[in-house]
């Protein structure tokens, strides 16, 4: 991973733009940020903002800690220096939710004023099990130990101030920050009305209604009241799911399509490259598979109409077979055989599954929903997967969908 560092000062500020230009073109992947003016929520936010306008392929972030990163290759018109200087933290323990899926923008401006006003400790609530269903592709969240991990390794990473003290020939390693705890939660609260000295809850425009309520039951509880600290996340737009904001259902929307983990089977030389087409009912499969047909050096075969012999014969490295490039095995479930070295998955929410097999099977609701329940679910299927596309929209939506995942699929021939 390739690592850059920008320092942005009140003389180059109006330059802001066309550095992220130049992060973009070098392909950094993560590019830290050090302040060299008033640190301000209007800065943070137009530094994110841009950033997700002009480089969204980027990890940005904004440091708070006065060491520099090693190893980072510098972008912009100045050379960045240590800053001995502290933020000055205005709480003890201040606390904040989340899903913090696809860590975004969004997500690190929240964090970072955590970390701006927490001296001793930052309690991060992530959202799990059922306060993420009604979340837009929320098949596609990532697990939730996953996701704190990531929330934990940020808040380190841009605010560790480390000081080294010699004990006989070691050195130890303190860490002068708020610490950063993180647990799931299942319910609208979480740690916010069980931790009685909490002082400060973080919250976004769209979530000031939820800090409100955290406070009222704190009331009922006996506890003291929080400050509500209102931030302004960056706005961004989506017209796929009608959003005017930079969130986590539009980067797991971007990533429909995409590589979602590395390929682990090989291809063997000689044989044509195979991956499973995977979906239940539903789902649109009949649709990709016929989209699929019409690309050049792809083969469809559907895997559940064969028997036991002929599917034998779909592995077989013959003459038939070997001019074949991709070989797509269409099935209800999951292959995981050691020829196949790619799985994907196409889905809709169970809601929209349901509609269409009561519409095609001409069946009651309850018999839809039984014959869905049979099958295995969605998240699932995408968590053994390696591509994963919805056919909830348009159809010009998923052939996009489909045509990025053949495109990265050639790429990796």
């Amino acid at each position: 991973m390739s690592s850059g560092i920008l320092v942005v000062s009140e003389q180059n500020l109006e330059k802001l733009r066309d550095f992220l230009e130049v992060a973009k073109t070098l392909e950094v992947d993560r590019l830290y940020v050090r302040l060299e003016l008033p640190r301000t929520d209007e800065i943070i936010s137009k530094i994110y903002l841009l950033s997700a306008n002009i480089c969204p392929r980027t990890d940005v972030r904004i440091l708070v800690k006065s060491e520099n990163p090693e190893d980072c290759l510098l972008i912009g018109d100045k050379k960045p220096v240590e800053n001995t200087g502290k933020v000055p933290k205005k709480y003890k323990k201040v606390v904040l939710g989340g899903t913090f899926d696809r860590l975004h923008n969004g997500h690190k401006v929240l964090l970072n004023k955590a970390i701006e006003l927490a001296s001793e400790e930052i309690v991060v609530g992530v959202t799990d099990k059922e306060m993420i269903i009604k979340k837009s592709l929320f098949e596609m969240i990532g697990p939730v130990d996953y996701r704190m991990k990531k929330v934990i390794d940020f808040v380190e990473d841009i605010s560790g101030e480390v000081s080294f003290q010699p004990r006989r020939s070691l050195y130890l390693i303190l860490i002068f920050q708020a610490k950063c705890t993180t647990e799931p939660i299942i319910d609208p609260f979480g740690p916010s009305t069980r931790i009685p000295d909490l002082e400060a809850i973080i919250v976004s425009r769209e979530t000031l209604k939820g800090g409100d309520a955290v406070n009222k039951k704190r009331n009922e509880n006996g506890m003291s009241q929080l400050d509500v600290i209102v931030v302004e996340l960056v706005e961004g737009s989506d017209e796929i799911l009608n959003e005017i904001k930079i969130s986590s259902s539009s980067k797991r929307r971007e990533e429909l399509g995409r590589l979602l983990k590395p390929v682990a089977n090989q291809k063997t030389p000689g044989t044509p490259y195979f991956v499973n087409l995977n979906g239940g009912s539903g789902s649109g499969i009949e649709q990709i598979e016929g989209y699929l047909k019409e690309k050049n050096g792809i083969e469809v075969v559907n895997w559940d109409v064969l028997d036991s012999d002929k599917k034998m014969k779909v592995f077989e490295n013959n003459s038939r077979i070997s001019n074949i490039k991709v070989i797509v095995i269409t099935s209800s479930v999951p292959i995981e055989a050691a020829q196949v070295s790619e799985i994907w998955t196409t889905f809709v929410p169970a809601s929209e599954a349901i509609r269409r097999i009561i519409q095609r099977n001409e069946i009651t609701g309850e018999e839809a929903q039984k014959k869905l329940s049979s099958e295995m679910p969605s998240k699932e299927r995408i968590e053994r997967s390696h591509v994963a596309l919805c056919t909830l929209w348009n159809e010009k939506e998923t052939r996009n969908q489909v045509d990025k995942a053949v495109r990265g699929l050639m790429k990796r021939l």
